[in-house]
């Protein structure tokens, strides 16, 4: 699976002289990567390690040993690279890129591999909560948290106090986290989006936290404290590109007495502000916590020169909700989860009938990094008289968390469009010349693309691919429990496609009273074929894709009649021609006015008789003959250029009867 790679773009210069260091290389057009670097020009060898602990926390005393392949300026050489007293960072990790399920189901993926999907979900029809809804920003519209019912937000104009919103809490769920539970809250609503992450990176911290009820307090203090822009390197692909990261340390947290933005920030608990002494031990219960997996997760100096990976955990994932049609406009809501042991799930009923949405969703992971620093350099000599240095490492660890962007995508909220119609034909046995069709929903859900047959089915295909993400796979097709609403198309010319109907719709059909069925009426002139295609049509206006096409007839007897419904499969298209002879295309022979006799001709003149003339007689009535004459026929092939050159002699046969002899 793809993986961004992020490190420092401040390098340590002394790992980087030992040819320790993570670089940015260029290889081919337009093409880096990150990479450890190859050729150094000094050495570095580990001679003793000891892990202490103050009030701060761990930390680790290293003792190294610096020696020069330039044994002429060995002291000039290491002092140029040991950057003495400097406090130096390294966060070298790899974070995995999510795949779109949607946009490769042909891949198969599942969703044990890292991926995401963005989903919109319609469970029913609400006209008036969507005319409703128009006024009312996102933030106050129901969320999974309200309880609500089906028929509160269908019949909200007559039901007295109806929940269909929440004014209470005002600006709060502008920075909205929602949780991790199985609420029934969202299949109450009529659509909602549906949002799952899978990255298989472990969340011990986010669950530890949730445990002792201090998750809340954490986020915030992340959300609104000042975080420190770190410049990394970060490969995406065969791109690395220079960012500044904003990254949060996590020892603030323990130093802060940040109380609850409850006026910008709705959290996992309600219980409000706790008491100092409380939250003071669940501080101190996360300390040890904390204590405990940085000591799992430290790197070591040796694992920083091994250019070992940095610990890290998934804390908390963020969606950034925008206009879709301005994005550039403030954010609307910023929806926050914590990290799940397995799939991550957001549910967001906030949402606006037919809005486009932009989306980006960022993973928010703890990163176990490294602040150390070289002090105490000493040169010394071995026997043979080789310089060498001693040096000694403070190395602690260095825990901040720090956004990475998982994805960005546009989502619009629209009903599925129906699936195509039943159809059932009948003819009553009296009724010579109407056939009734009968019209009913099909009760299932499928995955096609989308067939146009009017101009106007263009603006519906934009709708399904703002929609769907991927419409390669086709769009899916859903029929919902709702009035039924056909388009009836007919002609009585055998159609070709279903293109040859895009002139014949013949009527759009509903019954009178509220029913997902309908009854239309047709006269036909019997014996004569007709041809049939249907679409449903739901309450947003989306058509389902047409039925097959039906072959109708009315065979009239002496006294009965009946009908005649055939399934009509189109004419195969030609995809090639069968080989003609060349003799059978071309055809050459004298025009008309070549062949007809001239009854003027001089040799006639005062002729009673055709005998003795047959010699002199000449056919046609042009001046210039081709009787007689070599003509000379170049064809040319416009494919290979090639030439055929036909002679055609064009000779008079005269047959003479013995008079003539």
């Amino acid at each position: 699976m793809p993986k961004l790679k992020i490190s420092n773009f401040r390098i340590d210069n002394l790992l980087r002289s030992a040819g320790k260091s993570n670089t940015v290389t260029q290889y081919g057009i337009g093409k880096s990567k990150i990479e450890k670097a190859s050729v150094g020009t000094i050495t570095i060898t580990s001679l003793n390690s000891e892990i202490r602990e103050d009030a701060s926390g761990i930390y680790e005393v290293a003792k190294i040993k610096v020696e020069s392949i330039d044994k002429q300026n060995v002291r000039e050489a290491i002092q140029s690279a040991i950057p003495s007293g400097q406090v130096l960072q390294n966060h070298y990790v790899t974070i995995p890129s999510l795949l779109d399920l949607d946009e490769n189901r042909a891949l198969n993926i599942t969703k044990a591999n890292p991926s995401f999907t963005l989903d919109c979900k319609f469970n029913y029809v609400a006209t008036d909560y969507d005319n409703l809804q128009i006024s009312i920003d996102e933030i106050n519209l129901n969320s999974i948290l309200d309880p609500t019912t089906k028929n509160e937000i269908i019949n909200y104009q007559k039901i007295k106090k109806a929940r269909v919103a929440n004014f209470a809490r005002g600006e709060a769920m502008k920075n909205f986290v929602i949780p991790q539970v199985n609420s029934p809250n969202q299949l109450q609503m009529p659509y909602y989006l549906e949002t799952t992450l899978n990255d298989g990176v472990s969340s011990g911290i986010a669950t530890f936290l949730q445990k002792i009820q201090v998750f809340d307090e954490v986020l915030n203090d992340y959300l609104f404290s000042k975080k420190a822009p770190v410049e990394m390197n970060i490969q995406s692909g065969t791109s690395t590109v220079k960012t500044r990261v904003p990254t949060y340390n996590l020892s603030k947290f323990f130093d802060s007495n940040r109380e609850l933005d409850t006026d910008n920030f709705y959290g996992l608990t309600s219980s409000g502000v706790v008491s100092k002494m409380s939250f003071d031990l669940r501080k101190h219960l996360f300390k040890g916590f904390l204590k405990k997996s940085t000591t799992i997760g430290f790197r070591t100096y040796q694992q920083v020169l091994e250019n070992s990976e940095c610990h890290k955990e998934a804390f908390a994932y963020s969606l950034e909700k925008f206009d879709g049609a301005n994005v550039e406009q403030a954010r609307i809501q910023n929806l926050f989860a914590p990290a799940g042991s397995g799939t991550t799930r957001f549910v967001d009923t906030q949402i606006k009938y037919g809005k486009d949405y932009f989306i980006k969703a960022d993973a928010h992971y703890m990163i176990v990094g490294n602040s150390y620093k070289y002090e105490d350099l000493k040169f010394f000599k071995e026997d043979e008289g080789s310089e060498y240095a001693i040096v000694t490492v403070i190395n602690r660890p260095n825990v901040v968390i720090a956004p990475v962007q998982l994805f960005s995508k546009n989502k619009m909220i629209i009903q599925p469009p129906p699936v195509h119609p039943q159809v059932d034909f009948k003819v009553e046995s009296n009724a010579s010349d109407e056939v009734q069709i009968y019209l009913s929903p099909t009760k299932s859900e499928v995955r096609a693309n989308f067939i146009e047959i009017l101009p106007t089915d263009a603006a519906q295909t934009d709708a399904l691919n703002s929609f769907y993400s991927n419409s390669q796979n086709g769009f899916t097709f859903k029929t919902t429990n709702e009035s039924g609403l056909y388009e009836v198309f007919r002609t009585q010319t055998p159609p070709t496609s279903y293109s040859s109907f895009r002139n014949y719709k013949l009527s759009e059909i509903r019954m009178p009273f509220i029913t997902a069925d309908a009854v239309f009426r047709d006269s036909l002139t019997p014996n004569e074929d007709y041809y049939y295609i249907f679409r449903k049509m739901n309450e947003k206006g989306l058509v389902s894709n047409p039925t097959s096409v039906f072959k109708v007839s009315i065979v009239v007897d002496a006294d009965d009649s009946r009908v005649n419904v055939e399934t009509y499969s189109f004419p195969p298209t030609a995809l090639s021609q069968p080989r003609a002879e060349f003799k059978s295309m071309m055809q050459i022979r004298p025009s008309i006015e070549q062949t007809l006799f001239n009854d003027n001709q001089d040799v006639l003149y005062e002729k009673r008789s055709l005998a003795g003339t047959l010699d002199d007689l000449k056919l046609g009535i042009v001046e210039e003959s081709v009787w007689g004459r070599k003509i000379k026929l170049r064809v040319r092939s416009k494919t290979s250029g090639k030439i055929i050159d036909l002679n055609i002699n064009f000779n008079l046969s005269k047959n003479k009867t013995k008079e003539e002899f």
